[in-house]
């Protein structure tokens, strides 16, 4: 089997949010949710990690309000408006912008980003997700959503209409090119009224990690956002999305792999550990963590032995929930021998964080571990999930940086202004159509 090795230097990324993507962070006594939304937040931690010379910002979103949650911890901003205001108080640093295929028009995406990405100096990138759950599709006039094949084979022609829309775009001097797109889903027919961007397009970026998740990032993708808990779940990612890349004809160093790191970053590891404890014992505080994964997992486990291992044979297979959340807590079960209740408290703790590798320590300790993941293949570089803000990026704009840069793991300087330039991309100058998806 081909074996795919990352380049010398690790790229780096920032989840922007309010307060820090554990769960329970917002609950942390130095965490000030008295400011919900503040643009200044996100244009503060952005800068920070430009100070640390980060390839990426980037903005999840889910456009829909998630049942239970608070103000505090369920609003959101637009991630396209939000990012508008970071690029006028940032000069280098990349940002991505996360847009549902499932509930978007391509013109109007195709649109916005090229706006963005052109007054920005070419630094926008769009991760594209097949956005889950009926809670979502009710805001958008539909009854349910899309089955899992139909949203991924909207997500393909979604791109195809996009791209198709930038490829035809105009510069100064030449009108743009019209597009004729009759699909299953879409029909499109005209041209894009924004020039094209000197990058030839904003970056294409996905974050899926079901096979259709995987082929529509090795189809598509100039970078992809990856969650791996283990060492070795990590490497069969980055091996087979790698493989799959190739298999569409491209070059598999042409497509970035960012796998989340969620920090705990003490002065030492026993402040580190406390840290990730408290937070973990904020978030589980009267959760119904057996509840939790039966929605995950579409079975009701509420008549199980919580003690006892769980159903693998009797569970359907997914048909509304996250199949990769889904397959992803299935796997950890039965590799790892957990119980229901083992389980459903890795599945809902933390939020974020049990989907990402979860490192807690020392500053130094964190440089070792990244340093040794990213030798061992896992992947292009990592994206920092940080469990607080402003604490984590603070800590390892600070500490962590310095020390990378010390082993020359990570860049001193910005060589370029443009995300392209960042990971080390080429520009989009001419027409390109991926191959086929048959």
């Amino acid at each position: 089997m081909s074996t795919y090795e990352p380049g010398p230097r690790m790229h780096l990324s920032l989840n922007l949010s309010e307060f820090g993507r554990h769960s329970g962070a917002w609950r942390h006594p130095d965490s000030d949710v008295s400011g919900v939304p503040s643009i200044d937040r996100y244009v503060e931690f952005a800068k920070t990690a430009e100070r640390g010379k980060f390839d990426l910002v980037f903005i999840a979103d889910t456009p829909s309000h998630a049942a239970g949650r608070t103000m505090v911890t369920g609003t959101r901003l637009d991630p396209l408006e939000l990012l508008a205001a970071v690029a006028t108080e940032t000069s280098h640093i990349g940002m991505i912008a996360t847009i549902s295929t499932s509930y978007n028009e391509p013109f109007d995406l195709a649109r916005r980003a090229a706006s963005l990405d052109l007054l920005s100096g070419g630094r926008l990138g769009v991760n594209y997700v097949a956005t889950s759950g009926d809670a979502t599709a009710w805001n958008f006039n539909l009854d349910h959503q899309l089955p899992h094949d139909q949203r991924y084979v909207r997500s393909n022609e979604f791109l195809e209409v996009v791209t198709e829309l930038w490829e035809g775009a105009g510069d100064r001097f030449v009108p743009p090119k019209p597009i004729d797109h009759i699909g299953p889903h879409f029909e499109v027919r005209g041209a894009l009224d924004v020039l094209r961007p000197d990058g030839g397009r904003p970056l294409i970026v996905q974050a899926g990690s079901s096979p259709d998740g995987r082929d529509l990032a090795a189809r598509w993708a100039d970078a992809i956002y990856a969650g791996g808990s283990t060492l070795e779940r990590a490497q069969e990612y980055y091996r087979d999305v790698k493989a799959r890349t190739a298999a569409y004809g491209r070059d598999p160093s042409s497509i970035k792999i960012l796998l989340g790191v969620m920090p705990f970053i003490g002065e030492t590891e026993q402040a580190a550990h406390d840290l990730h404890r408290m937070l973990d014992d904020y978030h589980l505080e009267g959760a119904d963590v057996i509840r939790h994964l039966s929605g995950l997992l579409e079975f009701d486990l509420s008549g199980y032995d919580p003690d006892g291992p769980l159903p693998l044979d009797e569970l359907p297979e997914v048909k509304s929930a996250s199949v990769s959340q889904a397959t992803l807590f299935t796997r950890m079960a039965r590799e790892e021998g957990l119980s229901i209740a083992e389980t459903a408290r890795r599945s809902y703790v933390g939020g974020l964080a049990n989907m990402q590798w979860v490192v807690t320590g020392t500053s130094l300790q964190v440089a070792d571990e990244m340093q040794k993941w990213f030798e061992a293949g896992t992947a292009d570089g990592f994206a920092v999930v940080a469990p607080m803000l402003p604490q984590t990026i603070d800590a390892f704009v600070a500490e962590v940086v310095p020390e990378l840069q010390r082993r020359g793991l990570v860049r001193q300087d910005y060589e370029g202004a443009t995300v392209r330039e960042h990971l080390g991309l080429a520009p989009v100058t001419s027409p390109e159509s991926p191959p086929s998806a048959s």
